[in-house]
Parts: C-alpha cells; sequence; structure tokens
C-alpha cells in the first residue's frame, strides 16, 4: 500500500499502448467526422450513429486525457503531459465544425418520435433534448472552429499560468522553507504565531505573481463574456445555469437563504474569536484555528481506519469501496513540490475505478477531506453501470455524495468521543468547513459575478483585490476582522481559471445543503434510503436538479427546503457557541 497513485491501470506511461491509443482516437475522430459530414439517410440511422460513435468515443478519450491530466497534477511543470492534453485537444478539435453541422440538423428532429423508433434514442433522450437547446447558442462551422483552436492560446493557457505559478511559490516560516501547498496547510497549526506568520508570508508571496496571474484572470473572463454575448446567452450565469441543468429559481431560493442565515455563522465566528482572545472578530488567519482538546493529528494509516469505520456505520457497501481504493493505490496523499494544491477525485468508469488526489496533512480536516473526495469515488462507482454518455453529472450534483460521505465522517466521529471539549474539536471543525461551502462560497459567488459585470475591459489587480475584501466584508460580515481579511483568494482558487466552468462556486453550496436534506431523510427512515440513494445518485448523469431532487420527495426551487437544511447547521453553531464558554 503506498502514498503515489498507481495511475498503471489507464496506461504505464507515454508508451507504445498509450501511442497505439492516441492513433486509434485519431482514426476514430476521422471516422467519426466523415459520418458526420456525409449527412442522414434516414433520422434513425444517422442520430444513431452519432450516439454509437460518441459512446466509443467518450470510453477511449477519457482514458487517454486522464492519464495525462493526472499526470500533470502532481507534476504541473510535466511538458510531455502537457504536450499530450495539447494533442489530444487538436485531434478532437476535428469533430467541432462536424458536430456543428449535426447540431443544427438535430435541432429539426422530432426526438419524442425517434424515440418510439429507437432504443438508442429512448436511452439518451434527455442528453438529446439539452442537445437541442444548445444549438440554439451555436456559431457558425467556421466560428466554432476558430474558437476551439484560438482558446487553446488564450483561457487554457491562461488557467495553466496560475497553475504554475501558484504550484512553484515557496516561502520561509520559523525558519523552514514550505512549498505552496504546505504554506497554506499551516492556517490548521495548533501554533498561533504558526498560522499568523504562514498567512503574512502567503500574502507576501503572491505579491511576486499577482500582475500576470491578475491579466490571466481578466483574459479569461473577457473571453467568456465575449463568447456568452455572441452565443446569445443572456449572461455568463444563465449559461453555468443551462451546464448545470438547474433553474434560475431555484439558484436564487439557496442564495437567499444562505444571505438569511449570514447572522448566524457571523455568531460562531465572533465566538470562536473570543475563545481565542481576539477582540475585533476572527482574523482570516485563524479561520481554521484547531479548538478544543482535541490535539490529535492523524497517520495516514489512522485516517484510513477512520474512514472505514465511519462508512461501515452507514453500509458496507460505501466501506468496500474506500478499502478498493486504499488497498490498489488510487490515492496521491501527501503535499510535494509542483503538485497543485487542494484536493479532487477524477472518476474512471470506464475501467470501472477512480483517482484522488489529496494533500494530506494529518488534521482532522485532512479527514474530512478525505471522506469527502471518496464520496466522489463512490458516486463514480455508482455511475459506471450506466451507459458511457451517462457518465457526467453537472456540477450541482456533483457534490451530492461527497458532502453527504462527510457529513457520515463527522456523525461517527461524534459517538467515539464524549468529553465535550472533544465534542467542540469535532463539530468546530465541521463547522470550519460549513462555514467555507456557505458564507465563503457566497463571498465568491458576489466576486465572480463583479468580475463578469466589469470584464468589458483590463481588470487590474487592485480591483480585485479590493472586489475580493469587499465580498468578503458582505458575506461574513461582522465575523471576522475587516483589517485582517484574504484580499488574494481571487489568486489561490483554481475554481476562476477555466473559460468552460464559471460560477465553479455555488455548487459547493448546492452540494451541502442538499446533501445535508438528504442525510435528514436518512435518518428519518435508514433502510427505505439505502434503497433509494444509490438509484438517485444514478439519475444525477441523466435528469436536472430538480427533476433529481423530487425523485425523494423534495422541492428545491422552494426557499424552505434550503432553510430546513441551514437549521441543522445553526443547531451545531449553537452547539459550539455554548461550547467555547466551557
Amino acid at each position: 500500500m503506498g502514498t503515489n497513485w498507481n495511475l498503471n491501470d489507464l496506461y504505464k506511461g507515454f508508451d507504445q499502448e498509450y501511442q497505439n491509443d492516441l492513433k486509434k482516437l485519431s482514426d476514430l475522430v476521422d471516422s467519426y467526422a466523415a459520418f458526420l459530414e456525409a449527412g442522414p439517410k434516414s433520422d434513425k440511422d444517422y442520430v444513431e450513429g452519432d450516439i454509437k460513435f460518441d459512446e466509443v468515443l467518450t470510453v477511449l478519450v477519457r482514458g487517454l486525457a486522464s492519464f495525462a491530466s493526472l499526470t500533470q497534477s502532481t507534476d504541473v511543470s510535466n511538458n510531455e503531459a502537457l504536450g499530450y492534453l495539447s494533442k489530444i485537444s487538436g485531434i478532437m478539435r476535428k469533430l467541432t465544425a462536424p458536430s456543428v453541422k449535426f447540431s443544427r440538423y438535430l435541432a429539426t428532429v422530432d426526438l419524442d418520435k425517434l424515440a418510439k423508433e429507437s432504443d438508442k434514442v429512448k436511452l439518451y433522450l434527455s442528453n438529446l433534448k439539452r442537445a437541442q437547446k444548445d444549438a440554439q447558442h451555436l456559431l457558425t462551422e467556421k466560428e466554432e472552429v476558430l474558437y476551439s483552436k484560438m482558446q487553446e492560446l488564450a483561457s487554457s493557457s491562461w488557467g495553466q499560468v496560475q497553475q504554475l505559478a501558484t504550484a512553484n511559490l515557496t516561502a520561509e516560516v520559523a525558519g523552514k522553507e514550505y512549498t505552496y501547498s504546505d504554506l497554506r496547510a499551516l492556517a490548521y497549526d495548533y501554533n498561533p504565531a504558526i498560522r499568523k506568520e504562514a498567512y503574512e508570508k502567503e500574502l507576501k508571496a503572491y505579491e511576486s505573481v499577482e500582475n500576470f496571474v491578475a491579466l490571466g484572470l481578466t483574459n479569461i473572463k473577457r473571453e467568456v463574456n465575449t463568447m456568452v454575448e455572441l452565443r446569445g446567452y443572456k449572461s455568463a450565469l444563465d449559461k453555468t445555469l443551462q451546464q448545470s441543468r438547474m433553474s434560475e429559481k431555484t439558484l436564487n431560493a439557496m442564495i437567499e437563504a444562505m444571505k438569511d442565515y449570514r447572522p448566524h455563522f457571523a455568531k460562531y465566528l465572533r465566538a470562536k474569536a473570543e475563545y481565542l482572545g481576539h477582540k475585533n472578530g476572527l482574523p482570516w488567519y485563524d479561520l481554521f484555528a484547531p479548538v478544543g482538546e482535541l490535539t490529535k493529528t492523524y497517520t495516514y494509516e489512522e485516517a484510513q481506519d477512520l474512514v472505514l469505520n465511519a462508512f461501515g456505520s452507514y453500509s458496507e457497501k460505501l466501506a468496500s469501496f474506500a478499502k478498493r481504493a486504499f488497498d490498489n493505490d488510487w490515492i496521491d496523499v501527501f503535499p510535494k513540490k509542483g503538485k497543485r494544491g487542494g484536493a479532487f477525485c477524477s472518476n474512471q468508469p470506464q475501467i470501472g475505478q477512480s483517482r484522488f488526489m489529496l494533500n494530506f496533512t494529518g488534521s482532522l480536516d485532512s479527514v474530512s477531506t478525505m471522506a469527502h473526495e471518496l464520496g466522489h469515488g463512490y458516486h463514480g462507482d455508482v455511475i459506471k453501470a450506466n451507459a458511457p454518455l451517462h457518465w457526467s453529472y453537472p456540477m450541482p450534483l456533483a457534490e451530492t455524495a461527497s458532502i453527504f460521505c462527510e457529513t457520515i465522517m463527522t456523525q461517527y466521529l461524534l459517538t467515539q468521543f464524549t468529553d465535550p471539549k472533544d465534542r467542540l474539536s469535532i463539530l468546530e471543525t465541521g463547522l470550519q468547513g460549513d462555514t467555507q461551502v456557505i458564507i465563503d462560497i457566497l463571498s465568491r459567488f458576489l466576486f465572480e459575478s463583479k468580475v463578469f459585470e466589469s470584464a468589458t475591459r483590463p481588470i487590474s489587480k487592485h480591483e480585485m483585490k479590493a472586489w475580493m475584501i469587499q465580498a468578503q466584508k458582505e458575506a461574513y460580515t461582522d465575523g471576522l476582522d475587516h483589517d485582517q481579511l484574504h484580499p488574494y483568494m481571487w489568486l489561490v482558487k483554481g475554481h476562476y481559471y477555466s473559460a468552460g466552468l464559471n460560477y465553479y462556486n455555488f455548487p459547493y453550496a448546492f452540494g451541502l445543503l442538499f446533501g445535508k436534506g438528504l442525510y435528514a431523510q436518512y435518518l428519518k427512515n435508514k433502510e427505505k434510503f439505502l434503497k433509494n440513494y444509490d438509484d438517485l445518485l444514478a439519475l444525477t448523469t441523466k435528469e436536472d436538479a430538480e427533476t433529481v431532487a423530487a425523485s425523494m420527495g423534495i422541492d428545491i426551487t422552494e426557499k424552505s427546503f434550503w432553510l430546513d437544511s441551514l437549521e441543522m447547521i445553526k443547531k451545531d453553531i449553537d452547539e459550539v457557541v455554548e461550547l467555547f464558554k466551557l
């Protein structure tokens, strides 16, 4: 059992097998393009043919692209991996013009009628109807080809600039040099002087890269605004909601509920500030300060045992999945120089597996992150039985299983420790995460909205820092010390740096609150829930968010659902505030 992930089940390297599959991809794309360019002999043959080609392509390209991307994520300067990602993009671009032609044709087809004649069309009817709707926003074939070529040189490259700039940063704290990932992890250190120095050195380090990263973010958002206008969307948010298969009514209900509960989060943050000896609200560098007397840090092996026991308290199927991930080296565990910050799960349903990147530090939060990412993997384990074009879920529903598994972990930990000060440590660690996913996400949503509103011109680093501070003040209200905020959170978070995934913030809040709502249902009737939960996860790749929620009797367009979920967090806040007084 190692601590670096094993990618051999994908490929053993950029070897002959990889080259052979790359050639297969190129040949497949050529055949697919020729088929689409030839046009329909009949609606049934043309639509079914497109589906069959797309299924094979999905399997092949997922493996090739994932291997290169995963290789690069633990070594961001790996030019060979970057080169293959670029090569794959170049091959896939050959489908741009033929796909536009097919999409325009698809807009003329009576899909309900065709579904009665074709099992393939019936299987993917929801996908095809969404494609019909998306076809309204297509440019001409030549314009789509040009944009796909230029995007690689524009927004995609600017996103890589942010990764390179942050991954290679280092700073000295208490006489020791730290990489970017390690430096940010010091926010969880038990020594308050270390936390403060790390925060100050982190902000200082960003000064060396802020100019060109700000330029990168500006150019990405300006590109998005340009394309949104050309495609006829109302805004970048409108496009994101369509991608997310989520209605604006649902988003507004959730955001308004989040705003309503800001005073409760501020109450928690002020109480934590007093507990730590601060008088003007909590300084940013103590947001993740550990509290209580549960000072234990966990080895990777201890964290594995915790996860297996917690997951086993829910279901053996979930625990068995986690054990497979541990035993088969699906996880890249520890921080190292050149490795991306943060954590993620990459589902690989074509081989029935997943890969997980962590930056594990041994903190309780690291254990929670492990449970979170394994939740994504369990989601992937469920959907691997779906047809290939039902392997992808939209952003909001992507967080459902991960948040649910985090909740399982927190509830399990609470059964293991009975001392009130230990309970404080566990509950407060959970609240740190909840605060990030509700309040900090709100600040990111507000900030990104402001950037998009202004991204018709170059935006200076000074404006970005000012807008981020303003967004933090609006979201955290008086819970934080306004003289000790984080003006560079726009530079830290890679979620801002994708032209294809805008507003990759509110889906986390959706996932947290939807996951907590599901956990409440689980507590009411565990046997019934266990029968239905995997069906819900499988449905996430096929239907919109409202339909998926309705399958469990939930109406997410109503503010009341989100308020009920937030009320569960408020109970933890009220208990933690009382425990702070002990």
